[in-house]
């Protein structure tokens, strides 16, 4: 199997992500590194945020739980390592994993018992997580699939109001992260694309489909994040953390946050990480290519 390009994770049925066992199975996409060092930082970033800026000394405390969404949550992989990073520092967490796959979501709760079992996870994990089927792209037409936003109102009960929120209203969404599809079609067909990812892991989690392309200066492969990025100025998300295919999509990725920001009340910053030959080095990170996040941050 290996001859033919059959992934390894696929094979041996796991792959490690931080301190935890991440089952994988065909049908689901297989976590990468570059993955989790977006999701160790964004668990750093929200407990400086939530420390007022930069002091990490003490537990913060807060009257809320804190509350994160991961859209496209494949394997369960970011919600749990999020679990993991932060249940030491929050007495509280709410964090959900949003999927369109049934295929995913099925696997995403087998890795949280599993992880439970081992003893990777806090016991509070099995309350803390959720997991729901939803479609980030949909309009809610497709009544098989639930929408996004009806996911997002069981989650805040004040999502339908929050455009009619003062800037400095919290909304309760501390983290907005995402591994979405953001392969073109082109790429997925020239060879871009490793072989084995072509032939062997699912074209949902890696292509953004067709039938969603044609928003107005928005690239067919970047449409995930136009969606993602409307959702978290209505959340007003303190923090939101994109990962992107390379740095050119992720400049877009930025550009594109800076056109939807200038029709917003609220002020944000958007960054590319890592940038810094420094931080490329510590994270594992190619130089020149190799895929980066977006960093979107709500100023107070």
């Amino acid at each position: 199997m290996r001859s033919r390009g059959y992934p390894l994770q696929y094979i041996l049925g796991d792959q490690p992500f931080g301190d935890l066992e991440i089952l994988c199975r065909r049908g689901v996409l297989i976590p990468r590194p570059e993955t989790e060092s977006y999701t160790y930082q964004a668990a750093k970033l929200v407990r400086e945020i939530a420390l007022d800026r930069k002091d990490a000394s003490k537990p913060p405390n807060k009257a809320r739980p804190l509350r994160v969404i991961d859209l496209c949550t494949g394997t369960g992989c970011i919600p749990l390592l999020l679990h993991a990073s932060l249940a030491p520092h929050f007495q509280q967490l709410e964090i959900t994993g949003v999927d369109i796959s049934p295929t995913a979501l099925s696997l995403a709760q087998e890795n949280l018992e599993h992880n439970l079992q081992l003893g990777q996870l806090a016991s509070s994990a099995s309350t803390d997580i959720r997991f729901h089927r939803a479609d980030v792209l949909g309009n809610g037409n497709d009544n098989s699939v639930p929408s996004i936003e009806s996911i997002l109102k069981t989650q805040f009960p004040n999502f339908g109001a929050l455009d009619t929120l003062p800037p400095d209203q919290e909304s309760g969404c501390d983290l907005l992260i995402s591994n979405p599809p953001y392969i073109s079609q082109t790429e997925f067909r020239n060879g871009t694309t490793a072989r084995s990812v072509r032939r062997f892991e699912p074209k949902l989690a890696l292509v953004p489909p067709y039938s969603c392309s044609g928003i107005e200066d928005c690239m067919p492969e970047d449409i995930f994040y136009h969606r993602i990025l409307t959702l978290a100025f209505k959340l007003k998300a303190k923090l939101t953390v994109l990962e992107c295919g390379d740095s050119s999509q992720a400049n877009r990725v930025v550009a594109l946050h800076k056109r939807l920001a200038s029709a917003e009340s609220g002020k944000s910053s958007a960054e590319v990480w890592p940038s810094r030959e420094k931080d490329l080095a510590e994270n594992g990170f190619h130089v020149t290519d190799g895929s980066r996040s977006v960093i979107i941050q709500t100023l107070q």
